[in-house]
């Protein structure tokens, strides 16, 4: 085998087993499934042969199995055939341009597309569930406080990377951000990281009031009003 398809025999063997992982399958577990949902006829020993993709035999090199069956792996797994030899290092090429698209992980736009989608079915009770979801993050992304809040959350998240990758810098950050005060070392620590998270939280309500707005209480009063008359 060249190079590349050495790599991609390795990616494949080892995609493969811990999809099989994830769902505690054996071979025989993975066998029984496929033939019970895709109504094909694998034994346990094509299973043990696709595990060893492109080991050498006595016999030669073991080839990748036919493309349909292929298929019917990734189809049953839930990701593309290109994650299993190795293409893409997401689920699926879809996620791949996502990831490139927002520069996000994977693991964030799949929780995201989880939380959406959770609860969708064929019903139009489930549809309706699904376009709310999906209209409740629109609102929130797309608020004009949002670049706002997460330019607050920005901060927080590069004071948190220093306290765990740098910790000695952390504390010089905050030693220099306590040299003019009077209280004790203690306090004022808890005062300036209550600082970071209370500018935070104000950014955050601000777009929560910003992305679902709800009555003023003056407003509120008039509706109480109009309702009694």
């Amino acid at each position: 085998m060249d190079t590349i398809n050495e790599a991609s025999a390795q990616a494949w063997r080892t995609r493969l087993r811990a999809c099989m992982d994830e769902l505690g399958l054996t071979q025989l577990g993975l066998v029984s499934a496929l033939n019970r949902q895709y109504l094909t006829k694998y034994h346990q020993k094509d299973v043990s042969r696709w595990l060893n993709t492109g080991n050498r035999t006595t016999s030669g090199v073991i080839g990748f199995p036919k493309y349909e069956t292929m298929a019917i792996l990734a189809d049953f797994f839930g990701v593309d055939v290109g994650y299993l030899t190795g293409e893409t290092d997401e689920r699926s090429f879809n996620l791949q341009h996502t990831c490139d698209y927002l520069s996000l992980d994977g693991s964030a736009i799949s929780a995201l597309r989880k939380w959406v989608r959770e609860g969708a079915g064929s019903t139009t009770d489930d549809n309706s569930m699904h376009s709310y979801r999906a209209d409740t993050l629109n609102e929130l992304f797309s608020s004009p406080e949002f670049g706002s809040m997460a330019a607050k959350l920005l901060t927080l998240h590069e004071m948190s990377t220093i306290w765990r990758t740098n910790p000695e810098r952390f504390s010089s950050l905050m030693a220099s951000l306590a040299s003019d005060s009077d209280l004790p070392d203690d306090l004022t620590f808890q005062l300036i990281l209550g600082a970071f998270y209370g500018m935070a939280s104000e950014s955050f309500s601000a777009l929560l009031r910003s992305a679902y707005p709800i009555p003023s209480e003056q407003q509120f009063e008039q509706l109480i009003v109009s309702h009694e008359t």
